[in-house]
Order: structure tokens, then sequence, then C-alpha cells
């Protein structure tokens, strides 16, 4: 059975700390244009903090499978 909880952490490697980092950076990046497109008087307002939060959710998901 797994540890779903984590109740003890496993050392990262260096690769998988290197990997969250991009992971990170990358969305960040995303979170910018979002803000930036979030601007514009056409955008979707709504729809662009659910695309930032799946956003979020995802890079969640993505650090998750790697650790």
């Amino acid at each position: 059975m797994s540890d779903t909880f984590r109740k003890e952490y496993k050392p990262l490697s260096g690769i998988v700390i290197d990997d969250i980092f991009v992971f990170k950076s990358k969305a960040e990046q995303l979170f910018h244009e979002f803000d930036a497109a979030n601007l514009r008087q056409e955008t979707d307002k709504r729809m662009m903090e659910l695309a930032k939060t799946n956003l979020e959710q995802a890079i969640m998901w993505a650090i998750k499978s790697i650790t």
C-alpha cells in the first residue's frame, strides 16, 4: 500500500528538483500571460480564473507524480 498522505518525505534527487523548478517556472510564465490577457476587454474573466485554477492544479499533480 502506498503512502497516500506521505507521513514521511523521501529525499529528492537533483533531477527531480530541477524538474520541479522547470514546471514551476513555466507555469509562472503562463500565469503572467493569463494576467496580461485578462486585462483585455473581451476576455471572459471567470473563464480566465478557471484557467488559472486548473493550471495550478496541473502543476500540483505533475509535481506530485514525480516526487
